[in-house]
């Protein structure tokens, strides 16, 4: 069977303003201390490895002095495969994204929205990526008129994000749904919009942690209770 794992990738495409009172990207990842990279790499096994159908993809974070992310870089078997970079304004939101291959060749650029309720937190998130006419100029680029990806962020009583919700213009019936406990992700979900089934779904346990109490080690539980391994590799400033 065909699947894709990409652990935590729809946070980290999208991060919030710095201020006093708003979540930086690696509190929104669940992590403490002074945080310079992350890497999640999944154990494969030897069905995973001979299954020419299975595509799982690794992804490494590295973070400014904000502890916002700067730059995303995707992994799968045969190397490095993806190349995002963040840019944010003067207040820290980020405005834009830019995409490179591998090799970090120029694919493409997205220009970002966002929406802060009253209280200073971002509960909405769109991205408008450049339309492939005007790719040949990487500076003067026309985007799309409809966004392609937009994230909402839900809070709890005491302003902690506690959910979101991201919804891509390809698939377009369904939602992707992630949960956090204590600022862990604990639950991702991907749900068929209109009748609120379950298309599939991933319950994450940390069975080990390190020194700064950050989750080094996940058992992921697939809704057909396949069970896999994940690890974080963290380097700290």
């Amino acid at each position: 069977m065909r699947y894709l794992q990409i652990f935590v990738t729809s946070i980290l495409l999208f991060s919030c303003s710095t201020n006093k009172n708003l979540t930086t990207d690696i509190e929104k990842i669940g992590l403490k201390g002074d945080v310079k990279s992350l890497k999640f790499e999944h154990e494969r096994n030897n069905t995973a490895k001979e299954n020419e159908n299975a595509y799982i993809i690794d992804n490494e974070l590295y973070f400014n002095q904000n502890g916002m992310i700067s730059e995303q870089r995707q992994y799968s078997l045969e190397g490095l495969i993806h190349i995002h970079s963040y840019n944010y304004e003067e207040k820290n939101l980020l405005i834009s994204k830019t995409y490179f291959n591998g090799s970090r060749g120029f694919v493409n650029k997205s220009k970002i929205e966002n929406v802060l309720n009253k209280n200073g937190k971002l509960i909405k998130q769109s991205e408008y990526r450049a339309l492939g006419i005007s790719l040949t100029d990487s500076i003067n680029l026309i985007y799309s008129s409809f966004p392609d990806q937009i994230t909402e962020f839900l809070y709890d009583s005491n302003r902690s994000l506690i959910k979101y919700n991201v919804y891509d213009r390809g698939s377009s019936v369904i939602k992707n749904v992630t949960e956090l406990n204590n600022g862990e992700i604990v639950k991702n979900s991907t749900i068929v919009i209109e009748d609120g089934e379950v298309f599939s779904e991933s319950i994450y346990d940390c069975i080990k942690y390190d020194s700064k109490k950050n989750c080094i080690r996940y058992k992921v539980m697939e809704i057909d209770s396949t069970e896999s391994f994940k690890n974080a590799r963290i380097e700290y400033n």
